[in-house]
């Protein structure tokens, strides 16, 4: 692709470099850079985008476009397409199609977006078990092979799934040997279509498959899964988990008009606004204290700060270990007790430097004590608060990654402020 004065991106980029170069372009140059693709770049490339991005161009793109856009695309992508138009230009897409591909595209729309059964591809080798291994390397001479094909699948006459061989086993046999006198791959490799992505992405991290079939309850074989889409959906994971800390969509478009940046972020803003208020009303409880002692008011962020990364660095954690499932109601206990361990250990550590710094900034041993106490006891707190809390959000099927900092960051601030501005007021005045 290339444009006079326009952004360009260089011949025989792949569909992912292609998604990543409109995604970096402002507005106005994407929809250059958009209309300079050819028809076959942009069914390419048009499944790695954003869903927001997606929308905007599809939106731009003439609806006869559109339709020859969708008759190059798997069936999945088209049937993420088709969620995100409106009703028209999904009906004249679906209308385009053959019946064939109008039966696959229905078929991945039976299931919803975050299973296997939304995104599995259909591309895959089924041959009888009476096939011998000449057949096979006949059969693929002639239909070649798709990406990240390592086995082939085994079926009856019913079309009801048999097993699967591996292909390197088939290259290494005698040409006249049977599939069924070769070894099968492990069943237990079978995935269901209802088979939530979560899941689909911790087998495939496990297991390290470069491919896997797809088996409905009457055991036909519907498809496969395969280790870039499994990257895809890893990728996905991290993106969402990253961008909800902080309150976004990994969907938002990074050169969306102002305004509708702005309204999406006002609203988390307004719930931390929330969250800072309250602890606000803490420490407005103490302002006669306030007013007697400043250095209680000098020293109140380092309090508020040292429990706020302490927790951050468990949730963190927790989080990453939840996603991975790596904790469960067996090992939550242990997990506390090292972790409130580690707190103690550093809380003990850093409250002697602080309370010493302190000790020495205002001459004041008493203020050191009360310094190093409140440390001590906040880093503990948020410990227990960054182990606990995104494990309650879980079970309540609320995302950790999205409302777990806001709720820690308010624990740390009121128990800082409560124990520091307490203890001073029992203490220095």
């Amino acid at each position: 692709m290339s444009l006079d004065n326009e952004p360009t991106v260089e011949i025989g980029s792949s569909a992912t470099e292609l998604a990543h170069f409109l995604e970096s372009q402002p507005l106005t140059e994407r929809a250059a850079a958009w209309l300079a693709l050819s028809q076959k770049e942009r069914s390419d490339a048009l499944p790695y985008l954003h869903d927001e991005i997606k929308v905007a161009l599809l939106e731009s793109t003439p609806i006869d476009e559109v339709v020859l856009l969708a008759e190059n695309m798997e069936p999945s992508d088209v049937a993420d397409v088709i969620d995100l138009v409106d009703v028209e230009l999904a009906k004249e897409i679906i209308d385009s199609l053959s019946d064939a591909e109008k039966a696959s595209v229905e078929a991945s729309l039976d299931y919803n977006d975050d299973v296997v059964g939304r995104w599995l591809k259909r591309d895959v080798i089924t041959l009888s078990a009476n096939r011998s291994v000449a057949q096979v390397l006949r059969y693929i001479r002639v239909n070649g092979l798709a990406s990240y094909t390592d086995q082939v699948f085994i079926v009856g006459h019913d079309k009801k799934y048999r097993g699967a061989v591996a292909l390197a086993s088939i290259l290494e046999a005698d040409e006249g040997t049977q599939l069924k006198e070769l070894p099968f791959i492990d069943s237990t490799t079978v995935l269901n279509p209802a088979m939530p992505l979560s899941d689909l992405t911790m087998l495939f991290r496990r297991k390290h498959f470069i491919s896997a079939p797809v088996v409905d309850e009457s055991g036909t074989l519907l498809g496969r899964v395969t280790a870039d889409d499994a990257i895809s959906f890893m990728q996905d994971e991290a993106d969402h988990q990253f961008m909800s800390m902080a309150g976004l969509d990994e969907e938002d478009d990074l050169f969306a008009p102002v305004f509708s940046s702005s309204k999406r972020r006002a609203v988390w803003l307004g719930i931390n606004l929330l969250t800072a208020f309250l602890a606000s009303f803490v420490i407005g409880q103490f302002e006669d204290v306030l007013q007697e002692v400043v250095a209680l008011a000098v020293l109140m962020p380092v309090v508020a700060s040292m429990g706020g990364i302490a927790g951050s660095q468990t949730l963190t954690i927790v989080i990453r270990g939840l996603a991975l499932e790596r904790i469960s109601d067996s090992n939550i206990r242990p997990l506390l007790i090292k972790e409130l361990g580690v707190a103690a250990l550093n809380g003990c550590t850093w409250a002697i430097i602080v309370g010493l710094v302190a000790f020495w900034w205002f001459s004041n041993p008493m203020l050191g004590i009360v310094i190093g106490c409140s440390i001590l006891i906040n880093l503990v707190a948020a410990a227990f608060s960054g182990l606990l809390i995104p494990v309650i959000l879980e079970k309540l099927d609320l995302d950790p990654a999205l409302s777990g900092s806001v709720v820690l960051t308010t624990v740390t601030d009121i128990v800082g402020f409560l124990s520091f501005l307490g203890m001073g007021a029992w203490l220095l005045v």
